[in-house]
């Protein structure tokens, strides 16, 4: 049943993809124009949800049941780094190809899905997983993509998502309950995170050239790898290794965790692509071709795991 729920809920936002790919195509907008609901998403949007998910009862239960999200979290970023290695000296990876392997749309593709499968309840455990994703990706992804063994102690602190995570756990930790209308306009904004990242994912996808992936013959590699090679090795980790016995409800906290982990490539790796030098192109199309095989290979994944 879970499969199929998640199967219903990917369409869901696959329509949403092709809301935003027809109004490129019908000339309405232009492909630049999502850039704008890029910056809202970012800096707007994914804060509200992430403070909302935060204003909950601070109980054993709860606490109990955020420590396995972390270490769930951690256990699968760190095969993820160690297996995304392994693939990249096996199938002779590049930088772009490897941190698409390596780094997952842990939270515009898993949010809503988690929403609509779980309720908003359950969101602060896949922003458990994003602390861990994003204190990676402002370390490990910006060296491995750009080359250069710096870390950046700024960019990481002043990151919006890490700062919102931050004062989330803050007015957690002491039981600071914000006023029920901030609640209620966070939660409103947070509503439209599913659909805003779909539509922008649609409009950059409006602008892809088939003649790409003709020029592009490795693509299978990392795609492969991303969706299903990585994901079954995980989900057989996350059967048999007893986590889901450590907390409540920890069988459906290793499944936000997975739903995390075998999601289609980061939109980042396209992003630090650009600041970069590396193929941004080529890195779009690797995340636009495993958003659009993840139908079939997220559903098939979380029944894997519960067979």
């Amino acid at each position: 049943m879970l499969s199929l729920i998640l199967l219903q809920q990917i369409a869901q936002l696959f329509i949403i993809i092709f809301l935003g790919w027809a109004i490129i195509k019908a000339g309405i907008l232009k492909s630049e124009d999502s850039r704008v609901l890029s910056m809202l998403l970012l800096y707007v949007i994914i804060p509200c949800v992430i403070l909302n998910a935060f204003q909950i009862e601070r109980t054993t239960d709860t606490v109990r049941m955020m420590e396995l999200s972390l270490l769930s979290a951690l256990m699968m970023n760190v095969l993820s780094l160690v297996l995304g290695r392994l693939s990249a000296k096996l199938f002779c990876l590049n930088t772009v190809e490897t941190a698409s392997v390596m780094y997952s749309n842990c939270t515009n593709m898993v949010v809503p899905l988690v929403i609509g499968i779980f309720g908003e309840d359950w969101v602060m455990y896949v922003t458990c997983y994003s602390i861990v994703q994003t204190i990676l990706v402002w370390t490990h992804a910006r060296i491995l993509i750009s080359g250069k063994k710096e870390i950046s102690l700024r960019d990481l602190v002043c990151n919006v998502n890490i700062l919102a995570i931050a004062i989330g756990l803050f007015l957690f930790a002491f039981q600071i309950r914000l006023p029920a209308v901030i609640r209620s306009a966070f939660a409103m904004a947070g509503n439209t995170m599913g659909p805003v990242a779909m539509l922008i994912i649609g409009m950059l996808m409006a602008d892809m050239d088939m003649q790409h992936l003709r020029s592009y013959r490795q693509l299978w590699k990392p795609v492969l790898l991303r969706l299903i090679v990585l994901p079954v090795i995980l989900v057989c980790v996350a059967k048999y290794s007893g986590l889901a016995a450590l907390a409540p409800h920890g069988e459906t906290l290793i499944i936000i965790s997975l739903l995390s982990v075998i999601a289609p490539s980061a939109n980042i790796v396209t992003q630090f692509s650009q600041m970069f030098g590396r193929d941004a192109l080529y890195a779009s199309l690797i995340n636009t071709v495993t958003m659009l095989l993840c139908i079939i290979t997220m559903p098939l994944m979380i029944t894997l795991f519960q067979m």
